[in-house]
């Protein structure tokens, strides 16, 4: 811990030099730090140490180095700092899967007409012209080239294969790299020249395993993070056994979030599956069913990765949290992600978004203009209203971190007794009364009420029917049991608007 002086220690000239901070002591309420941590297996070029390090990462750059370029995990990184650049992000990588996802595009003949390759790849749309006399060699040459290119923003690589033959493959071994989707179709051919392989959006695809976050969760015990981000393929995150990694997520989240030093923590993760697949998936499934700090962001068919839809609702939460604990993010645009290549087919109706929504399942959906647009930010426990909306976990768990910070530092060393009676004589010095703790913890959450965290109503009713609790424990004078209970304000989600005409 750094110390705090009054003058340097390289100064000789002796005398008491002073300082005085008038502002020392608790701070006013406020969101403080919310750290996140980025989970993913990293490729050949990352260099974290897989199972223990945990390191942080300042930008996109660093991410790279330590995740690998365009691996999901500094993707996942480029999307949270793009929205927040000043958020506190930790690396931490598994061992990777196994099996390198792959897929092969052919070119043959030769055109005798210029023609143009239309690529799609994760939703990055680029051309590389094909010109008359190009051989299929040539254009595999252009092909390869044009998407290494784009290393930093491609999950991707591509190498030569056979002649005319474009391979591209993932850059991180397991299941993630299934979750590519790759289009590469020839604009107005017609002189003999093909291109087979991709000619939809087609995934990369071969037998492959997925990594194990038992250990590196184990590294992570000791810290507390608002948001972890576990960046997992849909194939993990559909998965319902008990040895899949939201379920270890969930399993580590689960076991610090109370007691001694807990851990007040939420995990987010994106899924680009069918919406099937979401509602039956990990979070829906086990022990995560009752997940009250989880959000299971589904985009149907998302060109992007799933780790990338995590990133952005993670950079879109750090955003608004910072300007609102109770931010209401209900149809916000997620800039920077891509959606569907068939929005007509994949936009989701009333009855899907009903279904998704009642069951956990976060949603992306489209707007007019085929934008993509967060539907609503509901927790994996939304079977009920409850707990519907993430607002109410973040809100509760910042208004909690707050108090849990601030009273330590209002009552350092005090001594502790039972309220006296009315009229009587007031304490000794440094000793305080259980209505001392009980003001200060009222001043805190009535701080919260003013910038709209807090409902007054519940406030007002916790204290006059005495639900809101301090008193020193009656078998242990040392302890003082405090219960807050409050309502976070809840974000406007709908109206219900009837127009009658009144007849003449």
């Amino acid at each position: 811990m750094t110390t705090i002086t009054a003058v340097s220690p390289s100064v000789v000239t002796p005398g008491l030099y002073l300082s005085v901070d008038l502002t020392a002591g608790t701070a006013s309420p406020n969101v403080g730090v919310l750290r996140v941590l980025v989970l993913a297996p990293k490729s050949a070029s990352g260099d974290l140490t897989a199972n223990t390090e945990i390191r942080a990462v300042n930008s996109a750059d660093e991410a790279g180095t330590a995740f690998g370029i365009g691996t999901p995990g500094h993707l996942a990184c480029v999307q949270i700092l793009d929205k927040y650049p000043a958020a506190q992000i930790e690396a931490a990588a598994p061992t990777a899967g196994t099996g390198t996802a792959t897929l092969s595009v052919t070119a043959a003949n030769t055109p005798t007409a210029d023609n143009v390759i239309n690529c799609d790849i994760m939703g990055r749309e680029f051309e590389v012209a094909w010109l008359s006399g190009e051989s299929p060699t040539q254009i595999q040459v252009k092909l390869t080239a044009a998407i290494v290119a784009r290393t930093s923003d491609l999950a991707c690589t591509s190498v030569a294969g056979g002649a005319g033959v474009c391979i591209i493959n993932s850059k991180v071994a397991g299941g993630v790299g299934k979750d590519i989707l790759v289009k590469m179709k020839l604009r107005g051919a017609g002189t003999g020249e093909t291109l087979t392989g991709a000619v939809t959006h087609t995934a990369l695809t071969v037998a492959t395993t997925e990594p194990d976050f038992t250990t590196i969760l184990a590294a992570a015990a000791g810290k507390e993070y608002h948001f972890i981000v576990p960046c997992v393929s849909n194939t993990d995150a559909a998965n319902t056994a008990t040895s899949n990694n939201i379920d270890k997520v969930y399993d580590h989240i689960n076991l610090y979030d109370s007691g001694l030093d807990a851990k007040l923590q939420t995990f987010l993760c994106g899924f680009t599956g069918s919406l099937a697949s979401a509602i039956a998936s990990t979070p829906h499934a086990n022990s995560c069913n009752d997940a009250k700090f989880g959000e299971f962001l589904l985009c149907i068919t998302g060109r992007s990765l799933p780790a990338e839809f995590a990133g952005r609702e993670c950079g879109g939460w750090l955003a608004a949290l910072s300007l609102d604990p109770a931010a209401n993010r209900i149809g916000e645009q997620l800039d920077g992600v891509y959606g569907s290549y068939n929005v007509l087919a994949d936009r989701p109706t009333l009855a899907e978004s009903e279904s998704a929504l009642s069951t956990g399942v976060a949603l992306v959906t489209y707007n007019s203009g085929d934008a993509e647009v967060l539907a609503r930010p509901v927790t994996t426990h939304s079977s009920t209203n409850r707990l519907r909306d993430c607002q109410n976990v973040h809100a509760t768990y910042i208004v909690a971190r707050d108090l849990r910070d601030n009273l330590p530092l209002e009552f350092p060393n005090a001594k502790i007794q039972p309220d006296g009676e009315p009229g009587a004589e007031p304490p000794p010095p440094g000793v305080i009364e259980e209505k001392d703790i009980k003001a200060f913890c009222i001043s805190r959450l009535r701080a919260w009420e003013r910038q709209g965290v807090i409902t007054k109503a519940s406030l007002d009713a916790a204290i006059a029917d005495g639900s809101l609790l301090v008193q020193v424990n009656g078998t242990d004078p040392t302890q003082v049991d405090i219960v807050l209970p409050f309502k976070i304000v809840q974000p406007l989600a709908k109206m219900g608007l009837v127009v009658q005409r009144q007849p003449s």
